[in-house]
């Protein structure tokens, strides 16, 4: 095969590649075989005109289109490797020539990734990382514990008050129509929760079980449903039953219901312990994205709008199945919130130019301090991702390509680089950076 690259204009590249009569040959074969069903000459059933035949009744042209398609489904890869381009769009490619004799030629023009000029990346100074827990944090992970294990009782006696569960049954009316949501029959609501909107739950406090009163509340103005924002609406509420929480008293039995450990102390200790490392994990994460980003100030490059488009396409198809998994569609959950797919894609903007700016940087970097990844760790974040989807470690070496390879090495390898960022930082006051 005949590569030849013709012009690189910033991120621009255009080229020609070549191949022979013997390759057009095997895509004409194909190309054949592919369509001689669909095509009928006089004399012939469908699928048995000979391939000579048809090529003099129709001329070899009617092949053309197929055969380049199955040329340029191996060939073209081959060509973009032979000059090493980091492609990050779909080509736009022309056949200039084609013949039996002669073979093909193609005219290909791509989009690669852009060149990063480095500016300092090591030691550079970011803000400093707080990883200690707050005074309360202890208390504040015993109080949800409690409340995990609390249980509901029944109130007679009393007036709804802050903290209760109420059940109640409601019918919403705006100018005296009712809306569709509008309505229970049965429906718990903790006094306090917020989860009603305007000042509805604030209304059922003093009533008792069995009171039935009106309930008037104003729908804010950027409500999801645009027929309901702004809208004033009375409903008919009547108060059905009230219970309340009752926590379990703090104590060494609580902690032996609810851990492994005998003693309270023991309990609390082990909770600060958990709650240490977590505030540790999460600000080693903030020290590395802080070096990143101080890197990605200090680089230059000029970045293709495709990469961007790129990244926020593979963002929409993860949020896309992350929804689905939950059983609702993206199109769906963008009719509640009454957005769109297109208005959604302009949310995920800024975190797609962050990430493929912070790649290319990481990247780069990576490649000035010949940062590798080896043969075991790439088998072992193998073994990783096929946990997450419940397969065998050894089943998910077998099927991973060598394209699946190089893809875990690289984010292995920007990861390096990152963890190398974040170590060579220095961490200053925010007063004094």
């Amino acid at each position: 095969m005949n590569t030849k690259l013709e012009s690189k204009e910033n991120n621009t590249v255009k080229f020609t590649f070549e191949v022979g009569p013997e390759k057009l040959e095997e895509g004409m074969a194909y190309a054949y075989k592919r369509n001689k069903n669909r095509i009928t000459l006089p004399g012939f059933r469908k699928g048995k005109a000979p391939r000579k035949l048809i090529e003099a009744e129709y001329g070899p042209a009617v092949f053309y289109d197929d055969a380049a398609n199955y040329v340029l489904s191996t060939e073209y890869d081959i060509a973009v490797k032979e000059l090493d381009l980091d492609v990050v769009s779909k080509p736009t490619i022309n056949i200039t020539e084609i013949g039996k004799d002669i073979g093909i030629k193609f005219e290909v023009e791509v989009t690669v990734k852009p060149e990063v000029k480095l500016g300092q990346y090591k030691g550079l100074e970011i803000e400093k990382v707080d990883s200690d827990i707050s005074a309360d944090a202890v208390d504040a992970e015993l109080k949800r514990v409690q409340e995990q294990n609390s249980r509901l009782v029944a109130v007679e006696d009393r007036a709804v008050k802050e903290g209760d569960i109420v059940n109640i049954s409601y019918d919403g009316a705006v100018d005296g129509n009712h809306f569709e949501g509008g309505q229970s029959d049965s429906y718990d609501l903790t006094i306090g929760s917020h989860t009603f909107i305007d000042t509805f739950e604030d209304q059922i406090v003093g009533h008792n079980i069995g009171d039935k009163f009106d309930v008037n509340v104003t729908f804010p103005e950027n409500y999801h449903s645009a027929d309901l924002a702004g809208k004033a609406a009375v409903f008919a509420v009547e108060v059905k039953g009230i219970n309340y929480k009752e926590l379990p008293e703090l104590n060494d039995e609580f902690a032996q219901d609810v851990s492994e450990f005998d003693t309270l102390d023991e309990y609390k200790a082990s909770i600060e312990a958990k709650l240490k490392e977590t505030a540790e994990t999460n600000a080693k994460q903030i020290k590395r994205e802080r070096a990143v980003d101080a890197a990605v100030d200090n680089a230059e490059m000029d970045i293709p709008e495709v990469m961007y488009e790129n990244k926020i396409d593979q963002m929409i198809n993860d949020f896309r199945n992350n929804i689905q998994a939950q059983g609702l569609s993206i199109e769906a959950y963008c009719q509640y919130l009454g957005t769109s797919v297109d208005s959604l894609r302009s949310t995920f903007r800024d975190s797609a130019e962050r990430s493929v700016k912070a790649r290319l940087v990481l990247e780069a970097v990576a490649a000035a301090e010949n940062i590798s990844a080896t043969k075991e760790e790439v088998d072992e974040q193998i073994g990783k991702i096929a946990e997450s989807y419940g397969v065998s470690k050894e089943k998910a070496l077998e099927i991973f390509k060598d394209e699946d390879r190089k893809n875990v090495e690289g984010d292995i390898i920007v990861q390096k680089a990152a963890d190398m960022l974040a170590d060579s930082a220095v961490e200053v006051e925010a007063e004094k950076k």
